[in-house]
């Protein structure tokens, strides 16, 4: 019971947050963040049955369930740029849906997981069980002053700029003829870096717009001591130049007006590289971490885009995630690879469209309405009635799930929620 309130509550936080953010652009026309987003997810059952080890008829035929699940999904986000639902289907029939209504000063989330409530976020109410979102000021005068460090670390880096070069490179299958060197050191700038945060932090204005983001009530430790900043700036100065790392630094460019910023830093026999710029009218970043993660992200002037996500999720389990996308006024979509070293897992397709249209299915007549803040006491009469509701909704999604692939009812009987 403990755990299902839990996860109950954790869901519609997450939902009551996400609209609240979302209602900041009201006063916008409501087309301009009206749309619809389709997930569909395949899973490779070899792959699937591998990773389950499935040596034994009863695990293979769990591994095949969760594939047969996982293959008929259907999952469909949809906002008319005020309301917003998700609806999840399966063999076309929808099985699990949830909306969130907004009101001018409330929202209503109603789901048929819970087919005879509706949960009531009151918008900032000091009853609702939601934050309200304060607002960040300071002074003109403050935040001037803490910007200054910024600006003046950016001056003090232009300084470094040196002098372009003819040079006969090539990144991304593109020559490159002109180099421009960053002259500095990794010890520079680490020190630059240090002594911008520490004028930072050392002043008034921190400290207040540290309490003001306090005082949101975000679950985050915010603490910042100045000593242990002097500390990592006396362990740089101590350093030994033979001892950093080095770093090369330089900006690559040609007479089509592609700029490339290539950021080496190399440390033993590890260099971790960054390449970030423009290229063919569009824009490419590029993150190599050898052994550990490389990403690559390449958008292309026609809307297109290509992406290389690569990671050791650990020692010798390599996560590969390659796709596409492609977009156009009339939306997008976008296919991904998902490997586990050189096993296939399945792909995800993600498409959009700028245009949505509700289904109409939820309705708040009939319902008893139930505040958020009442589901933190599960000894309230009106939390049990709630979680009496979400128990039956529970047994009865399950119990469609079982009819329309009947090889998850062995998986069904661990996954019942305990009392």
């Amino acid at each position: 019971m403990k755990k299902l309130l839990s996860l109950i509550l954790a869901l519609m936080m997450a939902l009551a947050c996400v609209s609240a953010v979302a209602e900041q652009d009201a006063a916008a026309p409501a087309a301009s963040s009206a749309g619809t987003i389709a997930l569909k997810v395949t899973l490779v059952p070899e792959a699937i049955s591998a990773l389950l080890g499935a040596a034994d008829e009863n695990t293979a035929a769990i591994a095949q369930a969760v594939v047969d699940l996982v293959n008929n999904l259907d999952i469909s986000m949809t906002s008319d740029g005020v309301d917003a639902e998700m609806i999840i289907s399966l063999k076309e029939q929808p099985v699990l849906g949830m909306a969130v209504l907004k009101d001018t000063d409330k929202m209503f989330i109603l789901s048929n997981l819970f087919p005879n409530y509706i949960l009531k976020v009151g918008a900032g109410s000091a009853g609702s069980g939601v934050p309200s979102m304060p607002q960040i000021s300071l002074d003109p005068e403050q935040l001037s002053a803490l910007l200054a460090p910024v600006t003046n670390l950016i001056a003090e880096m232009q300084t470094k700029i040196g002098e372009p070069e003819a040079v006969e490179a090539n990144f991304f299958d593109t020559p490159f003829t002109v180099r421009i060197p960053i002259n500095i050191t990794a010890k520079e700038v680490a020190l630059m870096g240090l002594n911008a945060v520490k004028q930072i932090v050392s002043q008034e204005g921190f400290a207040q717009l540290l309490e003001q983001i306090k005082g949101m009530g975000l679950p985050i430790n915010l603490s910042f001591d100045a000593s242990s900043i002097d500390s990592a700036i006396e362990n740089v100065n101590n350093t030994k130049d033979e001892d950093a790392p080095h770093l090369g630094a330089a900006v690559y460019s040609n007479e089509s007006g592609d700029a490339l910023t290539v950021i080496n830093v190399a440390k033993d026999a590890d260099t971790i590289s960054v390449i970030a710029g423009s290229l063919a009218g569009g824009t490419v970043y590029e993150i190599n971490v050898p052994g550990k993660a490389y990403c690559l992200m390449h958008s292309f002037v026609d809307g297109s885009a290509l992406m290389n996500l690569q990671f050791a999720a650990q020692q010798g389990m390599l996560v590969t995630i390659t796709g596409a996308f492609t977009s156009d006024e009339t939306g997008f979509v976008g296919s991904l690879n998902v490997a586990l070293n050189e096993l296939d897992l399945g792909s995800i397709v993600v498409t959009g469209m700028p245009i949505g249209v509700l289904s109409g299915s939820f309705t708040t007549e009939g319902k008893t309405e139930i505040d958020v803040a009442a589901l933190s006491d599960q000894s309230n009469e009106a939390a049990q009635g709630f979680m009496t509701d979400v128990q039956t909704g529970l047994i009865t999604l399950l119990s469609n799930l079982v009819q329309a692939v009947p090889g998850l009812a062995g998986l069904m009987s661990q996954m019942m929620p305990q009392q």
